[in-house]
């Protein structure tokens, strides 16, 4: 009996096949890849180690960003027991971050509540589950703004894609608010395992400066850091310590920004702030610019502000 003859398949085939993968990958990467330079991304807001009250951390920042033409769904992640709704709103919704990942994975506990003795490893994995399971499993991008101890959890979750089980994600643009990058000094006397984490020298801050310098979402994502001289609770260097394309230092002219006032620090005119000299590196050169509002505005709708 004679056996079939397979059919082998050849140069040419092989080579258009292989064109055809590689224009179909390229294809994709630039779906990703494409800015919006819109406002009708999903915008996420996480608070800090103080935060929870959601009305008094994120409102008028909300209605600012409303009035300016943003459409897209505002979510606040409640990962505290304590987190209080805000008033209601149109498009937005208070997100249940801790019914995303496991309680026992990553620095995990026992229970399934959260309090400044959790671990901001073990926030940053329900963070990156809730972002990656409510919007980069349906190809959604957000855009996220952090406050203080928000911007390291934010920062953890996308320096950890593909680690540890950490899913990868879709983040286009970031904001960090006094966020500690560089630690907060005399943290540790709060007492709490967050506080201990967020001291400089800590095992966590050493690890985001060596492994976190500029950590980029599937497609990219486009960091600003702001800080104030009037922000005593978390100084301005630390602050503004990442590798990031955008950094801002609020000075005290004409008024302070304290630790609380990024989200409400609000005004048509300009105000004076300092960037890293492009003539002078490790130099801040002073401008006038944006307040903050206006600031964190600009920050998540273009690459270039």
């Amino acid at each position: 009996m004679r056996t079939a003859a397979i059919q082998r398949p050849t140069v040419g085939i092989l080579i258009t096949a292989l064109v055809l993968t590689l224009a179909l990958e390229l294809t994709m990467a630039r779906a990703v890849d494409a800015r919006s330079d819109d406002t009708s991304k999903p915008t996420l807001f996480v608070h800090g180690y103080g935060g929870g009250d959601c009305e008094g951390d994120w409102g008028f920042l909300m209605d600012s960003m409303r009035a300016g033409g943003w459409t897209g769904g505002f979510y606040i992640p409640k990962f505290l027991a304590g987190d209080s709704n805000c008033n209601p709103r149109p498009n937005m919704a208070m997100g249940c971050m801790s019914c995303t990942g496991s309680h026992s994975h990553w620095f995990g506990h026992s229970g399934t509540t959260h309090s400044n003795n959790t671990s901001i490893r073990h926030l940053s994995w329900h963070l990156a589950n809730y972002i990656g399971t409510n919007f980069t499993a349906r190809g959604i991008a957000v855009d996220v703004i952090a406050h203080s101890m928000g911007g390291l959890m934010i920062r953890y979750a996308l320096a950890k894609q593909g680690v540890d089980s950490f899913p990868r994600l879709l983040v286009e643009d970031v904001v960090t608010l006094g966020a500690p990058h560089d630690g907060a000094r005399f943290a540790v006397l709060t007492g709490t395992t967050q506080g201990a984490e967020m001291e400089p020298g800590s095992s966590l801050i050493t690890w985001l400066k060596a492994s976190a310098k500029n950590p980029q979402g599937t497609g990219g994502t486009d960091w600003t850091t702001i800080g104030s001289h009037g922000d005593l609770i978390v100084q301005e260097d630390t602050a503004t310590a990442m590798s990031a394309p955008h950094r801002w230092r609020y000075t005290t002219s004409p008024t302070w920004v304290t630790h609380r006032d990024y989200m409400r620090s609000s005004s048509t005119s300009t105000r004076r702030a300092q960037y890293p000299c492009v003539s002078s590196p490790g130099a801040w050169c002073e401008t006038s610019t944006y307040y903050p509002v206006q600031m964190i505005r600009a920050a998540t709708q273009y690459a270039t502000h």
